[in-house]
């Protein structure tokens, strides 16, 4: 008889977490601009720590989402620390929390991944011209919040397909 989920060892899990936030990481450095220098990449780390804190809240202490957006500062020649704040602001204001954690429902999670996005972009625009002592420039923080906010729908899909088939015992997690 195999072991339910709750049970075993969450080092696949663990990985898979590293793995995820690591190539959000990679995949938001990666050059992506268009024409006038327009960038349209989505915030990927951003779906990866919401999603994370929500599944496994126990993989997202608040260190790792400081560290995880101190690294996209660096990857991104972001002002140091813009990110880092930003993340650690919006998902500690705004993750699940409670015994069951995300809910099993989609748009519960959209409209908490919304209120997330926004808030984590107004830091960012904030804390960024600070850092730089002018007014940032709002059209690509709009246009990469803009773009999260369509992709994030697909991955919170197959995230919560994930876990029901997990739950079930289909599929080890």
């Amino acid at each position: 008889m195999r072991k339910t989920s709750e049970r075993q060892t969450p080092y696949w899990a663990a990985a898979a977490c590293a793995l995820t936030v690591f190539l959000a990481l990679v995949v938001q450095a990666a050059p992506t601009q268009l024409i006038d220098g327009v960038n349209i990449m989505p915030t990927w780390p951003l779906i990866a720590i919401f999603l994370w804190a929500g599944l496994r809240p126990y993989f997202m202490p608040p260190i790792i989402v400081f560290s995880i957006g101190l690294c996209q500062d660096l990857l991104t020649g972001a002002p140091m620390g813009v990110w880092a704040l930003a993340y650690l602001v919006s998902i500690s204001a705004l993750r699940f929390r409670g015994e069951d954690g995300m809910p099993r429902d989609l748009p519960p999670i959209l409209a908490r991944f919304a209120g997330t996005l926004v808030l984590a972009h107004a830091i960012a625009y904030g804390a960024g011209s600070l850092a730089l002592g002018q007014l940032a420039d709002v059209r690509p923080l709009i246009i990469e919040a803009t773009a999260t906010m369509l992709m994030f729908p697909l991955i919170a899909h197959l995230a919560l397909r994930r876990r029901r088939s997990s739950r079930t015992g289909f599929i080890g997690g």
